[in-house]
Formats: C-alpha cells, sequence, structure tokens
C-alpha cells in the first residue's frame, strides 16, 4: 500500500523512459511522485505558478516543459505490488470500496473494477 518509486531508469514505467534519459531519473520520478495517475498537458512557455514548475522547481520545470511542451502525456503511477491484492486485503479488514480508493490514491471506479474481477474474466484461447 506504500508506494515504491523507481531508483533505476529499468524500474520506470516505458512511457518515461524518454524524460529519464534526456533530463535525468530525478525528473520522471518526481513528475510521478506529483502527477502520477493524472494526464498532463505541457505548456511550451509556462508561468512561474504553472503546477509543473510549483512540483518540480524552475529548472526541472522548464526543462520538461520544454521537452514535451505542447503535449499530452499520462504520467503513470508505479504502485508497489499488486492493486487487486491491495484491495481484496483491505476488504477483507471490513473496509468499504469509497474508504479503499481513499487509501490506496485510486478511483473508486478502479476499485469496484479491481474488486469484481475474477481470474476467469481472462479471455480465453480461442484454439485450445
Amino acid at each position: 500500500m506504500t508506494r515504491q518509486l523507481p531508483v533505476r531508469l529499468d524500474d520506470l514505467p516505458t512511457s518515461l523512459v524518454d524524460v529519464a534519459e534526456t533530463l535525468g531519473l530525478r525528473v520522471a520520478v518526481g513528475l510521478m511522485q506529483h502527477f502520477g495517475g493524472l494526464e498532463v498537458k505541457f505548456p511550451a512557455r509556462p508561468r512561474p505558478d504553472h503546477p509543473i514548475i510549483k512540483a518540480l522547481g524552475e529548472t526541472d520545470g522548464l526543462a520538461l516543459c520544454h521537452f514535451l511542451g505542447g503535449q499530452s502525456i499520462y504520467v503513470p503511477h508505479n504502485r508497489a505490488g499488486s492493486v487487486r491484492a491491495d484491495v481484496l486485503k483491505l476488504e477483507a479488514k471490513g473496509l468499504d470500496r469509497a474508504s479503499i480508493a481513499r487509501v490506496l490514491g485510486i478511483s473508486q471506479r478502479h476499485v469496484r473494477r479491481v474488486a469484481n474481477r475474477t481470474d476467469d474474466d481472462r479471455q480465453r484461447d480461442l484454439f485450445d
């Protein structure tokens, strides 16, 4: 239920490898810490009070906006372990789905989707 942030380039989600290779692992991890789970639009010329500048600092924030200016990307969160396992553990403790969503920092809809999923939901091989 704690977030395990990457400490090596190999641990990063694929979508942030370019950011880390260009601007450094610190910038990629900072982006995940502050914006993980969100769709973020990067302005080409951010104002000093822009959330990216506030979160990452002027130097890193400006460099990131210059690199990704005009683009929108989904910033993945890097959760340690399985969200499904965490949801099931918290349900077993008696927490309702709204509480589980708050504890895990995910949407209530995602909690419901994960909790209702069974192993039989996976697509079967048509040629077995």
